[in-house]
Order: structure tokens, then C-alpha cells, then sequence
């Protein structure tokens, strides 16, 4: 069913999600963007935990930047910050019966190599999306004074976005790339660029919306649910695996006497032991979070019309 018509109040607001890596200078962009000073993550810790949104106006329309934690933030699995972004959808109320108007994915053109936690962290993002959204995300390239040499920034970026490059299936269907020099003038750019595609094409709609609809709520029958169950059976086979060769690397059990001496020997059956109870740890939470992605359901009548629009179904 089409979604209800936008009033003219709702026409002349903008919404944009930030994405990227921790460091990617999400936070940065809303802070230049809008003139409101945010707390910025110089430290180990990434500032932005939960969701956070930021107002202000821009060629007479009020725009809503929000800043989302990175998918790379090593505290967190990537089901417990997907689960803390759908707590706040469904919390903040003044996104209720509201769309995306767009996606600007910051990237930071010094990281060098595409590792698998960036595929996998990039498959799942395009998971929820789906194709049809791509072309209403920019790819915001950042640090750019950070390199030495133009040629090997644009290098960087032709291998991410050829055939079997990272960001392909994202560039081919749609999705732009446009560098931030970190001015206000840069920022106001690429997201007048996206209300100019949103003017022209209409709102986001996601796919993980539809699917959550068909399955009423149910996260692990979505694609993004099934592409996540995918990545967490991966790490806790790899974990499990280690595991069983550690478990044969098994040391001798040191005497009482070594024990209290300290000898070379209880170092390590000391290091072995630590490290089997670390991976023990880590095989655990992977197998909660199978447990919890299985019984993991959005209420549907909070969550729609919330950030990707709503049916009349279910709200």
C-alpha cells in the first residue's frame, strides 16, 4: 500500500542518515554541517554510542543529520548496534511517519586495504538497504589532506568501485562519490545533492522495511538477517576451530612448586589457559547472539512509519 502523502510541513524536512567506520568523521560532518558543536572521538572510544540526530535549516528546509555508531566498534557485535538502532527508531518520536531522504556514507580515502570486516560490514549494510536505495547514497570520501599523493588516493578508489571492488554493486546501481574537504561548503554540497535526487525520485524506502512487514517484525527471516546469521555461523566456526587446535597445543600442568617459582613452564600454561578462556568468552557471546538474532522481532506498529515510512497495516 503507498504510504500517506507528505504534508507540505514534511516536504520541506530533510532526513539523512550518516554511515561509516568509527573515525570517519560522522560526527565531524553533523558538527560542520550544522554549526552545532558535537562531542567528536579523538580517543579509543568512539563518542557515538547510540543514534544521535542533529537540526537545522538549509535553503529554507529543516534538515535532520543523523549520526549513527560505527559498524566497526569493537565492544559492540554488529547485532547489538543494529539492535540499538532499532531501539531508537522505534523510541524517538518525532521520526514517526517520517522517510529517509538519503544515506551519506563517509569513507576516510587513508585506509588503505579493504579487509573481510569491511566486506562483511559493507554486504550487510547493502543487505538493508537493497538496490533500490543505493542510488540515494553518496559516498563522502574524507581526509584527503592526509595523503601525499592525489594519484594513489584516486588509485584507492578505483579498486573499490571496478568489478569485484567493495563498493561496486553500491556504484554500478546508482550510489555517487563525492570528496569532503571538511568546510561547510563541502558538507552543504553533498547533501543538497541528496535533497536533489530525494526532490526528483522520491524518499528512501528500504529493503529491510518490506521484509520486515512480510515477516511481521522477524529480523532473521530478512535478508540483512540472514546475511548476519551468515557472518556470526563464520566467526564461531573460525573461533571454534582455533579453539580445538589450541586445545591440542595443550601444555603440561605445571607443579605446585613451578606455580609458586613462576618458572617459564607456568608462563606458559599460564598464556594457553588465558587464551582458551578468552576464546571460550567470545564462542559464547557469538552463540547469544545467534540465539537472540533468532528471537529478535521489531514491534512492527512503533518501528514503521518511524524512519522508512509506514503502513497502514500494521500502524
Amino acid at each position: 500500500m503507498a504510504p500517506p502523502k507528505q504534508t507540505n510541513r514534511k516536504k520541506n524536512e530533510v532526513m539523512i542518515a550518516l554511515l561509516g567506520v568509527t573515525g570517519a568523521g560522522k560526527s565531524t560532518f553533523a558538527s560542520i554541517a550544522s554549526g552545532n558543536q558535537l562531542e567528536i572521538g579523538h580517543g579509543v572510544d568512539p563518542c557515538t554510542q547510540q543514534p544521535s540526530a542533529v537540526h537545522f535549516e538549509l535553503d529554507g528546509r529543516r534538515v535532520t543529520l543523523i549520526d549513527t555508531p560505527g559498524f566497526d566498534d569493537d565492544k559492540r557485535s554488529d547485532l547489538q548496534i543494529l539492535e540499538a538502532i532499532f531501539k531508537w527508531m522505534t523510541r524517538e518520536g518525532y521520526l514517526r511517519h517520517h522517510l529517509l531522504d538519503g544515506l551519506i556514507f563517509l569513507h576516510p580515502i587513508t585506509l588503505n586495504r579493504v579487509g573481510g570486516s569491511e566486506r562483511k560490514r559493507t554486504r550487510l549494510l547493502q543487505e538493508i538497504l537493497g538496490p533500490k536505495a543505493y542510488r540515494r547514497i553518496i559516498i563522502a570520501t574524507t581526509m584527503w589532506g592526509d595523503l601525499r599523493s592525489e594519484e594513489m588516493a584516486k588509485s584507492r578508489l578505483e579498486g573499490r568501485i571496478s568489478a569485484g571492488g567493495v563498493w561496486n554493486a553500491m556504484y554500478s546501481q546508482g550510489a555517487l562519490m563525492m570528496p569532503h574537504d571538511n568546510t561547510k561548503e563541502s558538507a552543504h554540497k553533498i547533501i543538497q545533492k541528496i535533497v536533489e535526487t530525494s526532490d526528483k525520485h522520491g524518499k528512501v524506502r528500504s529493503q529491510l522495511e518490506s521484509e520486515l512487514v512480510r515477516d511481521k517484525g522477524r529480523v532473521s527471516g530478512t535478508s540483512a538477517g540472514k546475511e548476519l546469521k551468515l557472518q556470526i555461523l563464520e566467526e564461531l566456526n573460525f573461533l571454534k576451530e582455533h579453539r580445538d587446535e589450541l586445545q591440542k597445543e595443550k601444555p603440561p600442568r605445571p607443579s605446585k612448586e613451578e606455580q609458586e617459582r613462576k618458572s617459564q613452564k607456568w608462563k606458559e600454561w599460564r598464556r594457553w589457559r588465558e587464551e582458551m578462556l578468552d576464546l571460550d568468552r567470545r564462542i559464547d557471546a557469538k552463540e547469544q547472539d545467534l540465539k537472540k538474532l533468532d528471537s529478535m522481532v521489531v514491534r512492527i506498529k512503533k518501528f514503521f512509519g518511524s524512519f522508512f515510512g509506514s503502513h497502514s497495516k500494521y500502524t
